[in-house]
């Protein structure tokens, strides 16, 4: 493991917290920003993924692997640094008495130092996922590298794409202040702002989530992104500052607060 790695879910009491959320029980289903992801995800010729392989690095319970698969890819593998994770993400298929033999795989990687090879020798993909890891990764450059040679180059065919989420570089800045909504005096009543502030900082932040302390993540602005997918063979193709729209306010009235500011950000990329 790389030495600044944090392999924090394979904390017992971490792990235990994590199970309690919504999206850790429901999947996709209780992911709001899935509906756009699944749209960058099918081409608009496609609801399907046909003979698709594909790639999804920090898999967490499979959720997204299950789905694919059962959306037409004829490969899938699933990397997490967690062990806990990946026990997790078997354990659906046990429980349900189902195995994809050579169609579904799980593997223990740290995305810190994980090589992924696309020369013809070893795997290649049409599409690299990933949801919500990438704000855990020290050296994204050197990652995207990776995913850049493992996915197929267009030569007469269609490239592969790196589709994925992370927290939004405004909901990830703020150091002091934290990170958290402030009550405000405003002229109808109270109101809610965002403490935006060290946004061209970037580096670790240490939060507190869950109930634990020392969680290690990364904040990089939104310009630091699609440049390091640029330098790295990538064309953007698609990016979303997503917040709940207001059909989603209407469906979860709880939700209304996180339209003062994007709560995931959201790309796609093609490897050149």
């Amino acid at each position: 493991m790389h030495a600044g790695t944090q392999n924090i879910y394979d904390d017992p009491q971490f792990f235990s917290a994590y199970s309690t959320l919504q999206r850790s029980q429901q999947g996709l289903a209780a992911a709001p920003e899935w509906p756009s992801l699944r749209r960058m995800i099918l081409s608009s010729s496609s609801d399907t993924l046909p003979q698709s392989r594909i790639l999804d690095l920090g898999c967490g319970y499979g959720w997204f692997v299950r789905w694919a698969h059962e959306n037409g890819a004829s490969y899938v593998k699933g990397v997490d640094i967690s062990e806990k994770m990946i026990e997790k993400a078997k354990s659906f298929d046990a429980d349900t008495g189902t195995t994809f033999p050579g169609e579904i795989t799980y593997e223990r990687r740290d995305l810190e130092t994980v090589t992924l090879d696309g020369n013809p020798n070893r795997e290649s993909y049409d599409l690299v996922y990933s949801s919500l890891t990438f704000h855990y990764i020290e050296d994204l450059g050197r990652l995207f590298r990776q995913i850049h040679s493992s996915l197929k180059k267009g030569d007469g065919s269609v490239s592969g794409r790196l589709v994925f989420s992370v927290e939004h570089p405004i909901y990830s800045a703020p150091v002091r202040p934290a990170a958290d909504w402030i009550d405000v005096e405003v002229d109808e009543g109270e109101g809610k702002v965002w403490p935006l502030n060290s946004y061209s900082e970037e580096g670790l932040r240490v939060t507190s989530w869950l109930g634990t302390e020392g969680v290690r993540k990364y904040h990089r602005t939104t310009e630091t992104y699609v440049s390091l997918l640029l330098e790295n063979g990538f064309i953007l193709t698609g990016l979303k500052d997503w917040a709940p729209s207001e059909e989603d306010i209407a469906a979860h009235p709880e939700w209304s607060v996180e339209r003062h500011r994007p709560f995931f950000l959201l790309l796609v990329a093609e490897a050149r």
